[in-house]
């Protein structure tokens, strides 16, 4: 995933590791006053892995850092948690592009949950719904609809891997969202009905008339990663962003986890699709 926090997330790992080595404590030492692996110590001081705020201020406490050093490195560990991609400067190969960068974090995942309130999921789109998606946030005008479409459609071969888990939570304003004519919508319907059969796959929806129990503020993916940690990815207009925080990914998955108690699920999910198709075909 293409990040505008690499070179922080490097002079982090270079200031902690010189850190380290004035305190002459090695990394295996380091480690085992941590209650960390040696191989955790190695990633983070040589940059393969972006450390938690808490582990950097564990890390500081036990190489005694000098105040005035503490407040800055914990301000630049705060500072990388946040990754960003700006839509129109940093993808190569354009949202083409960024599709197969979300395809290489979701490979990675062992499980995906999705949480929607404007738009039918990318994984769950017809061809003419993802072509009328990408048209209309098309806001830089980069007029690479069709490749970027194409790139979509193709990544959703990963919904019948069965080693992966796709957890879907759809609100009903976003099934009803009117980027297209009956048919269209008709067809999409048919799309989710056919696609929550999957044994991968997990919809559900949360109806307009249903009490909240919490804001749908704006749309969100948890990707959960082999090792335990979890990363979050939030669409704006006109970037992405990734927070990979543990504190901010558990209170995300807390948000999913009440989202979910609100909405319809396994048969109730198929009514209620029917009953929106129907009423798009004049049924």
């Amino acid at each position: 995933m293409v990040s505008t926090g690499g070179s922080d997330r490097s002079e982090l790992a270079a200031r902690l590791r010189e850190l380290r080595e004035r305190a002459e404590i090695s990394t295996t030492r380091l480690g085992s006053m941590l209650g960390w692996s040696q191989s955790k110590v190695s990633k983070i001081e040589n940059g393969r892995t972006r450390p938690a705020v808490a582990d950097v201020q564990a890390w500081l406490d036990a190489v005694d850092a000098p105040a005035d050093l503490r407040a800055e490195l914990l301000d630049m560990a705060e500072s990388i948690q946040v990754a960003s991609v700006i839509w129109n400067r940093t993808l190569p190969g354009g949202r083409a592009g960024h599709q197969r960068s979300i395809g290489k974090l979701r490979d990675e995942s062992t499980r995906i949950r999705l949480f929607q309130n404007t738009v039918v999921p990318g994984l769950l789109q017809t061809a003419e719904y993802t072509r009328r998606v990408l048209t209309l946030g098309d806001v830089f005008g980069l007029g690479d609809t069709a490749r970027a479409a194409a790139t979509r459609i193709d990544r959703q071969t990963t919904l019948y891997e069965d080693a992966k888990r796709f957890e879907f939570i759809v609100t009903e304003a976003a099934l009803r969202f009117r980027l297209g004519p009956p048919a269209v919508l008709a067809a999409q319907y048919d799309k989710l009905l056919s696609t929550a059969t999957l044994p991968s796959v997990t919809l559900t929806i949360i109806p307009t008339d249903r009490m909240a129990s919490t804001v749908h503020a704006h749309p969100f993916t948890i990707y959960d990663l082999p090792d335990g940690s979890a990363v979050v990815t939030i669409e704006t207009y006109t970037r992405e962003l990734t927070l990979t925080d543990p504190e901010e990914a558990r209170l995300y998955q807390r948000v999913y986890d009440t989202l979910r108690a609100d909405a319809l699920h396994d048969k109730e999910v198929r009514g209620f699709l029917t009953s929106l198709r129907d009423r798009e075909l004049g049924g």
